[in-house]
């Protein structure tokens, strides 16, 4: 048999051509599966009141919502590895939730406590700065400050930091404040002022016109800002607790530095919360 060269040369580029072809399919194939791997997700268990608008509740389509959650739905997206399910409770159930284990992380316009900061880890960033004024009737106009409230009854969240406050305020106070305690926040808390059960209830001046301008309540912010305080997340003491605190921080910071912080309060709240508030 007589070979052609030429042929036989033609041939052997084909074959060396498609067993390239071959192994560059294979190596892209491999470097694909690579690119495509997913990123395995921690969940984390935020317990937040739901009812303490407009910083964590439920809106009209039965979404959980507010400036405190959608903070951490931004933490979540910049985060592929963290996934938060949300939980409503009251704030003491959330800090005895994270002492037993069955919750990570508070989402409730927390303000620094150092009792329970012994058994806690805190953010170090700033996600709100309050702005607290009494909340009165809207037919009320006796009430214009901290000391028109003596031998009145005032309503305040039971273990708050504006409870705290008054309290302190009380022991030099005569007459003194008649509290009306009660767990379901700021809901209750006005319910009680606009039935006459109480006379005024000091609140944050976002969650108190948002209530007469959203839900219609005859309620009314009086006088100057009684407190401004920070607000922070409080999380789980644990070596994953701090490490999921320092990513928020880290996050929070970065939101704060591009602006989509100070967009949130404006959006959520009406104002920029989130820069320190000046008393009166």
């Amino acid at each position: 048999m007589k070979f052609n060269l030429k042929k036989l040369g033609t041939i052997l580029v084909a074959i060396t051509m498609v067993a390239s072809l071959a192994i560059m399919t294979g190596c892209g194939g491999a470097e694909k599966k690579t690119d495509n791997k997913k990123i395995e997700k921690k969940t984390y268990v935020v317990a937040t009141r739901g009812t303490f608008r407009p910083f964590t509740y439920v809106d009209d389509k039965g979404v959980l919502t507010g400036y405190d959650i959608e903070i951490l739905k931004e933490v979540e997206k910049r985060n592929p590895d963290i996934k938060f399910e949300f939980k409503t409770m009251s704030v003491d159930a959330g800090f005895l939730g994270l002492e037993s284990g069955q919750v990570d992380i508070i989402a409730n316009q927390i303000t620094f406590n150092k009792k329970r900061a012994e058994k806690s880890i805190w953010t170090k960033e700033v996600n709100n700065y309050t702005s607290r004024k009494i909340a009165v009737r809207g037919n009320e106009n006796n009430i214009n400050s901290i000391d028109d409230l003596r031998g009145k009854k005032v309503a305040v969240t039971a273990s708050s930091e504006v409870a705290r406050q008054l309290e302190e305020y009380n022991q030099t106070a005569n007459p003194k404040i008649e509290f009306v305690f009660t767990d379901k926040g700021f809901t209750e808390c006005a319910n009680l002022v606009i039935t006459g059960r109480a006379d005024a209830t000091p609140q944050y001046e976002v969650t108190i016109d948002d209530a007469k301008k959203i839900l219609g309540l005859d309620i009314k912010a009086v006088g100057p800002v009684i407190a401004s305080d920070p607000t922070f997340f409080a999380l789980k003491k644990s070596e994953k607790g701090q490490a999921l605190a320092d990513k928020i921080d880290a996050t929070v910071k970065e939101m704060r530095a591009d602006g989509t912080l100070k967009k949130l309060s404006e959006k959520i709240l009406g104002k920029d919360y989130s820069v320190p508030q000046l008393k009166a």
